[in-house]
């Protein structure tokens, strides 16, 4: 699991798998870094930056692999 912060402070909790895209957005929009969607088609407006985000679901799934 990965966990992700919306623009309200809220912690999502996501299995890797789960996460169908993200995409950064601009410059610091409300303390919103990146748009995380869901393959059932829900959007987490993140805190975390794209970058962020994509490094901590690889981490997940070699810890997956391995563990």
């Amino acid at each position: 699991m990965i966990q992700i912060t919306d623009m309200d402070g809220r912690r999502h909790y996501l299995h890797p798998d789960a996460i169908a895209r993200v995409t950064e957005a601009g410059p610091n929009w409300h303390r919103i870094r990146a748009y995380v969607r869901t393959f059932d088609g829900k959007t987490i407006e993140a805190q975390e930056s794209a970058e962020e985000i994509s490094g901590a679901v690889s981490t997940a799934r070699k810890e997956a692999a391995h563990g």
